[in-house]
């Protein structure tokens, strides 16, 4: 039996959140929702010198546990202005809150 986890995290400056989804196809469209919503705001250049102070990186992980103890990972992320940490986290948890 395979036992995955799918994820989204946001980061900012040390500071962490996570939330988990049934299936990878909800977390898809979650995250499509959250980077929708704040694409005002996303960092398009992914400069090697910026600060994890200067953006908010919002990821979704996928964890796929196979049999024998393998596992595959993947991630991808985005990058946002730093300064809608705040903002981004509230519209997730309200979100998340009622997405059942």
């Amino acid at each position: 039996m395979e036992n995955n986890v799918y994820s989204m995290e946001i980061l900012y400056s040390g500071k962490y959140e996570s939330w988990e989804f049934e299936d990878r196809q909800k977390r898809d469209a979650f995250y499509g929702k959250v980077t929708k919503q704040f694409a005002g705001q996303k960092v398009t250049e992914q400069e090697e010198d910026l600060e994890d102070t200067q953006i908010v990186q919002l990821s979704s992980n996928n964890l796929e546990i196979k049999e024998g103890g393998k596992y595959d990972q993947d991630t991808s992320y985005e990058w946002f202005e730093y300064d809608i940490f705040s903002q981004m986290l509230d519209f997730i948890n309200k979100e998340y809150d009622k997405k059942e």
